[in-house]
């Protein structure tokens, strides 16, 4: 298990945007001098994620998320795919409004389900593990679905937390195992069809702690970016859901 596996991450907010292929290079152009990649990137500047969305059997973090309600959380397991010996990470993302708390654990890559049977923690369980179990227990939180996808992220080089993110090609697939190895097809999810814009888009995340850092204002300004509500569990579980299967069986991301 990782050293720093009791992670809480500061609280923070998080505007989300929709943005088209063809501004991505003037959105690079804009953090030159204010960001640096971030140090976790691949070759390409990229790294991908995947993650395993829980919910209760009749959906109530999906619904709670999909009217907007001002307290609301969401629970995952994540990991990298690409990188040697990738960590399992259990994630709790809280939301208030507009501050977000994420909570971090550490999972044993090899024997990482058994924690979340009743009498699977061990004694010396991470503190945020626990958190994790206790909210899988407490609301009977279960698999529903798989999301994958590419981030391009980006660290303020003047602030104490400030980053922002580009992630592309957004897809999912259903699951209700217990495990992070894709089993069936995965289904795009950046696609115009689902996201109600003219072709495939990248999804831009501002992150900062507590006031919008000045140069995050001037870019937003800038490129004109509009905020959009973009949640990719919601979107995933939108895609699968069998009201939806027949058109989004026909879409594709241009990314693929």
């Amino acid at each position: 298990m990782a050293a720093d596996s009791n992670l809480q991450i500061p609280l923070r907010r998080e505007f989300k945007y929709l943005v088209a292929r063809e501004q991505i290079s003037a959105l690079r152009a804009g953090l030159q001098g204010l960001c640096r990649r971030d140090p976790h990137s691949g070759p390409d500047g990229t790294y991908r994620l995947r993650s395993l969305y829980l919910d209760t059997p009749d959906l109530r973090l999906f619904h709670a998320n999909e009217r907007e309600a001002v307290r609301r959380f969401k629970a995952r397991i994540r990991t990298y795919p690409d990188a040697k010996q990738a960590p399992v990470i259990s994630e709790i993302k809280d939301r208030s409004g507009d501050i977000i708390r994420k909570i971090r654990g550490f999972l044993p890559q090899d024997d990482w389900t058994s924690f979340f049977v009743p009498g699977g923690l061990s004694a010396k369980a991470d503190p945020a593990v626990e958190v994790f179990s206790s909210r899988v227990l407490r609301h009977d939180l279960r698999p529903v679905c798989l999301v994958e996808y590419h981030r391009e992220a980006w660290v303020s080089e003047w602030d104490e937390y400030a980053r922002v993110s580009i992630d592309t090609r957004i897809q999912c697939q259903s699951t209700h195992e217990w495990t992070l190895d894709p089993r069936g097809s995965w289904r795009p999810i950046d696609h115009a069809l689902l996201s109600w814009t003219t072709g495939s888009v990248c999804v831009v995340e501002l992150k900062w702690a507590e006031v919008p850092p000045m140069w995050m204002i001037r870019l937003v300004q800038q490129l004109d970016l509009l905020r959009h509500s973009f949640s990719k569990y919601c979107y995933s579980m939108a895609s699968l859901s069998e009201d939806h299967y027949r058109d989004y069986r026909r879409a594709s991301s241009t990314w693929a």
